[in-house]
């Protein structure tokens, strides 16, 4: 009997250890039948890490400026290592170049912009989602081709238009222009999230009596605040830091924006370039604790919202 259960035991235990390397060697179905090697993801990581460098770098260099004395700048350069830090650079930077003048204009356009740009872009993304009519494709083509218009070709055009309406040198003219540009990606963005709102929902809402208006506001929207949110702030960056049409369209240095305004640091003959690189810190530190608050929903949102055709 003891020499039985030892010729069992020893059977359960090489029918164990060929299980195990079967299961080793069987190939993982989540890597689509091959099996994993772990030098694939340790190449991803370090392709993960240089880019991180690459992006990094710019990023380094600049605060490291901003926080050397100018002489240190000038006798070592931006990218030594620092002999000595102060932050007396953005108090001077803010002083020299007015930048709260240009903090609230910047400031004004964005609260105006957005909010509008959102619900325009959605009042016309709900009816191309969920409505059927012929030229339904052909609007969708057009707002494609929007996505390819560059800025550049436009900006004479605009420049006349402001003259013509004695808009030129205000702040308001920004308003249209960038609004025109943002319109096709708000569109498609709110066009995907209003595809994942379900039909149900708004039948049963059109069998209560409710109006289209009334779904849009009622039904639609509350669903897809994800969308609005990633939206809001990809849209609010990139308002906040437009600087070609801006520089075009506004002649008068009070209505200038923020980006426009740090080119006040930047003096004719010579520039301090430890001034203009806190100015460039102060400009950009709203929109990354913008970013920052608001990461989580951005990254739902674009999920949510993304473009389907």
């Amino acid at each position: 009997m003891t020499q039985q259960a030892a010729v069992l035991t020893g059977t359960a235990s090489v029918e164990t250890s060929s299980a195990s390397a079967a299961t080793r060697d069987r190939p993982d179905q989540r890597s689509g039948g091959r099996p994993r090697r772990w030098y694939l993801s340790s190449a991803g990581c370090a392709m993960v890490l240089i880019g991180c460098l690459v992006f990094m770098v710019p990023l380094i260099v600049l605060i490291l400026t901003a926080l050397q004395p100018e002489n240190n700048i000038i006798s070592n350069g931006p990218a030594a290592v620092p002999t000595s830090l102060t932050l007396s650079n953005f108090p001077a930077a803010w002083t020299t170049g007015d930048l709260g003048k240009y903090y609230v204009n910047s400031a004004l356009i964005l609260l105006v912009k957005v909010p509008v740009g959102i619900i325009v872009a959605s009042l016309a993304a709900y009816p191309l989602t969920k409505f059927r009519f012929r030229a339904r494709k052909f609007v969708l083509v057009l707002l494609l081709i929007g996505l390819g218009v560059p800025q550049v070709i436009t900006l004479y055009p605009l420049l006349q238009i402001s003259r013509f309406t004695h808009l030129d040198g205000s702040i308001w003219v920004l308003i249209l222009p960038y609004l025109a540009f943002g319109m096709p990606f708000e569109i498609l963005v709110m066009r995907g999230a209003f595809m994942n709102v379900p039909r149900e929902l708004i039948e049963a809402a059109r069998v209560d009596g409710a109006r289209e208006r009334r779904i849009w506001a009622r039904v639609c929207m509350p669903l897809v605040l994800p969308a609005i949110a990633s939206l809001a702030i990809l849209d609010g960056v990139a308002t906040w830091n437009e600087f070609v049409i801006a520089l075009t369209l506004l002649n008068s240095q009070s209505n200038d924006t923020l980006p426009i305004g740090i080119l006040n640091l930047q003096g004719q003959f010579s520039t301090n370039f430890a001034q203009l690189t806190a100015g460039v810190i102060i400009c950009v530190i709203p929109m990354v604790v913008l970013f920052f608050l608001a990461r989580r929903y951005l990254t739902k949102g674009v999920a949510a919202g993304a473009v389907k055709m």
